[in-house]
């Protein structure tokens, strides 16, 4: 499980963040989150939202006209409507379909949100996973997505517990080639996912909406009656509104009418030229039905917002009246309905928009034959009347993002954008990931196994085992790998690359051997094939260089340097087809030739009474760290009469010598039998043969040329130099200068105690007939190598 999470570290914690932002913008308001979730029921909201959808709602610090909403009902639950009027601390909300406003008035704190947006059907398709079957139709789909992503992790990734004991194999993790770019595109995945819905919801909405801008006006009537008390039956003598009248008091009754016409949206000019006319009729009827109606102001015209009328009322030709029907009619009433019918019509236009209006307030009066007055309760007349100009007005359509409103064009462009900096930004590391998914097997297995691969240098696991199993196919190998619960090591040799599984003492093993541009042999096979071919028909030649005493100039040994006479491309140097062996695992082949042609030349020498100076060769440590190399170079040395004296090998890559065991023994093995071994490049940067001159019975330490070609000008190269020769001196070990090329450099080494030295100014590598010459000239002792 630690190994699982170290290596989805960073797939976990983008996960765990995607996840915490969306509980932040998406957390029910039961659970502590800001959102509202809301099954519409009914079709009070169509033709936008309709039966079945499910309403998103966030709360919001304050609510605003036209907003669309969901309150709290005390009976009827969540509802969602949209917000027409405020009226002090309460809202007056009403449903787009509905032509009545809601009998409840919400208030602050009853709302839960506003509108953010809405999922069509999500209502419906959450009350079928309600029913018992859906549900576990919805609960096998999740358990199946999840046990397929659970399958795949085991498929992928069979890490039941990380390979502790390495073997002390030299091991660096190294990032995939594949793992940053599938990240890369799983963030812009999700970036175009989001940009996608976001654009799907503002290209579904059109640009523009038309809403209702109904201008609203009031009707403001006063109504107002009074007459005199000859009998000082009340307080004053004034009867005022909202006394009775008794008509054995007063027949006369003055009455006022009183209007005004208010808009907020009406204008200084539009008010000054509203105009109409207004007339006052009274009716008055029984229960029977019986009505008889007069006229109390006549139709008078009038201008501007308001105007005052002054009427009177004569009860006495009323009381008449009553009489006269009751005595005809021997129909007699407790009570008559006595109504003051303001007539009032008025025209013009409020914010550009012409209107025409009626207003007919009623005042009911109670009378009989004895008195009049206002029904019970009634102490005052304010005659209010509100109307509407129906108007829509078309306005830059918007939806709501984290509560806020953002324009539909400006949503379009941003999901524009988002999708396209989401593509742009994916294409070139998935072009580059399907690119590698199809340029070579190594490259396809290093972006699809990248969690399991771990890369490891100067070091075949195969050397240590007892055992090595070749597999088929890559495929196998991973299998190995799961059963194990191993990593796969991965060794890179150029264009050879080696996988490997170890269990114990076994490992398991896949090789692929790819293209490899430039080269002169870039097909693998046809390499192969024609290095064996030089090895069986004696392409491969070897040179020789000498190495000079600098005393007398003599001869003391040569270096040998394979050459490849190619039939087709001529002399071939090691840079040329070297590099291609060890990738091949063909280096030993060679390495094998070096060393029986080495064997047969000293015995050819010595046949021909030519004086033998030591050889040096390079072998590989791939050969060296085979076991049968020491078995095999003694049998040369040993059917050629060769004295093992006259050999030496020059180690390089002395960093991976010194920490393989098999090499040391193996080294050993030689220098005790009579060969001599030599530390080749020393004093470079790249090696830490200091180590080595401990471990191993060292005879010649060869200091390499990139540290003599400047040696006469450069002080830090004289002063390394002379400590090398120095401490050489002190552990009786030879010195010899590689790349010697002038006069001066013999000079200055010299200068240093540098006994040795080899390069073309002292002779060019040649073969083994023109070097018979040089070795029959007589070799001082005193200059003899030891």
């Amino acid at each position: 499980m630690a190994l699982f999470l170290r290596q989805n570290f960073r797939t976990i914690l983008i996960f765990l963040a995607l996840s915490i932002f969306l509980w932040i913008i998406f957390a029910p308001v039961s659970l502590g989150g800001q959102v509202s979730y809301v099954m519409i029921t009914g079709n009070s909201m169509e033709p936008e939202i309709e039966l079945g959808d499910l309403v998103i709602a966030r709360a919001a610090v304050d609510y605003q006209l036209d907003q669309r909403v969901v309150y709290r009902h005390p009976q009827v639950g969540f509802v969602f409507h949209r917000i027409i009027g405020q009226d002090e601390d309460v809202f007056l909300c009403k449903g787009d379909n509905n032509e009545w406003t809601d009998s409840y008035h919400p208030q602050n704190n009853d709302i839960v949100g506003k509108y953010w947006f809405y999922l069509p059907g999500g209502g419906t398709m959450i009350n079928k996973l309600r029913e018992p079957l859906f549900f576990v139709l919805f609960t096998l789909i999740i358990l199946g997505v999840l046990a397929s992503i659970f399958l795949f992790q085991k498929k992928e990734v069979p890490l039941k517990k990380a390979r502790s004991k390495r073997h002390n194999m030299d091991t660096q993790n190294t990032p995939s080639t594949g793992e940053s770019r599938q990240e890369i595109l799983l963030v812009f995945g999700i970036i175009a996912i989001a940009a996608l819905i976001f654009g799907v919801i503002s290209f579904t909405r059109p640009l523009t909406k038309t809403i209702a801008d109904n201008i609203t006006y009031r009707h403001e009537g006063g109504f107002e009656y009074s007459a005199l008390d000859r009998d000082d039956i009340y307080d004053s003598n004034l009867i005022q509104t909202g006394d009775p009248v008794y008509l054995r008091l007063t027949c006369d009754v003055s009455m006022v009418f009183s209007y005004q016409f208010f808009s907020p949206r009406m204008s200084d000019k539009e008010a000054g030229d509203i105009t109409g006319t207004y007339q006052v009729n009274a009716l008055l009827s029984d229960v029977d039905g019986w009505k008889r109606s007069f006229i109390l102001v006549p139709e008078t015209e009038f201008n501007g917002t308001s105007f005052e009328s002054n009427m009177e009322l004569d009860l006495c030709q009323i009381q008449t009246l009553i009489l006269e029907k009751e005595d005809k009619t021997e129909a007699k009433n407790r009570w008559y309905r006595l109504a003051i019918l303001p007539d009032v019509t008025l025209g013009g236009s409020l914010d550009g928009h012409p209107y025409q209006d009626i207003y007919q307030p009623e005042i009911e009066f109670q009378m009989d034959t004895n008195i009049l007055r206002l029904p019970e309760g009634l102490e005052g007349i304010v005659l209010d009347m509100e109307g509407m100009i129906e108007n829509d007005r078309v306005i830059p359509n918007a939806m709501l993002i984290f509560g806020e409103e953002l324009n539909i064009t400006k949503a379009r462009g941003i999901s524009l954008i988002l999708f396209g900096i989401s593509l742009l930004g994916a294409v070139y590391p998935a072009w580059t990931l399907v690119r590698d998914l199809r340029k070579s097997d190594v490259s396809r297995i290093q972006v699809q196994y990248h969690p399991l691969l771990v890369d490891v240098k100067d070091g075949n696991p195969a050397n240590r085992a007892e055992q090595v199993v070749v597999v088929a196919s890559f495929a196998d190998l991973t299998k190995m790998a799961e059963r194990y619960g191993a990593m796969i090591l991965h060794e890179s040799l150029g264009s050879f690359h080696r996988y490997s599984v170890q269990d114990e003492q076994t490992v398991y093993q896949y090789a692929i051997e790819v293209f490899k541009e430039g080269s002169l042999f870039p097909n693998v096979n046809d390499y192969k094939k024609a290095l064996h071919q030089a090895i069986d028909e004696d392409q491969l030649e070897l040179y020789y260089q000498p190495v000079v005493f600098l005393k007398d100039s003599s001869v003391v040994g040569v270096e040998a340097f394979l050459r490849w006479s190619h039939p087709e491309f001529g002399l071939l140097y090691p840079a040329d087809f070297i590099s291609q062996a060890e990738e091949s695992d063909l280096i030993s082949e060679i390495d094998r030739w070096v060393t029986r042609k080495i064997c047969r030349q000293i015995r050819d020498w010595e046949d021909s009474g030519l004086p033998v100076v030591p050889v040096s060769i390079n072998i590989s440590p791939e050969t060296i760290i085979n076991k049968d190399f020491i078995n095999d170079f003694t049998l040369d040395m040993l059917e050629n009469l060769c004295d093992p004296g006259l050999i030496q090998i020059e180690i390089n890559r002395s960093n991976q010598v010194t920490q393989d065991e098999r090499i040391m023994d193996h080294l050993s093995q030689l220098h005790d039998i009579g060969v001599k071994l030599a530390i080749d490049d020393f004093a470079t940067d790249s090696a830490n043969q200091i180590n080595q001159i401990f471990h191993l019975p060292i005879n010649a330490l060869k200091i390499d040329r990139t540290v003599i070609k400047d040696i006469k000008d450069d002080q830090n190269a004289q002063r390394l130099v002379g400590a090398v020769a120095a401490m050489a001196k002190s552990l009786k070990i030879d010195v010899i200068a590689q790349g010697v090329e002038s006069k001066e450099d013999i000079k200055v080494l010299k200068a240093k105690k540098i006994e040795f030295a080899q390069g073309f100014y002292l002779g060019t590598p040649v073969q083994a007939d023109e070097l018979a010459e040089l070795l029959s000239k007589p070799v001082p002792v005193k200059g003899k190598r030891k």
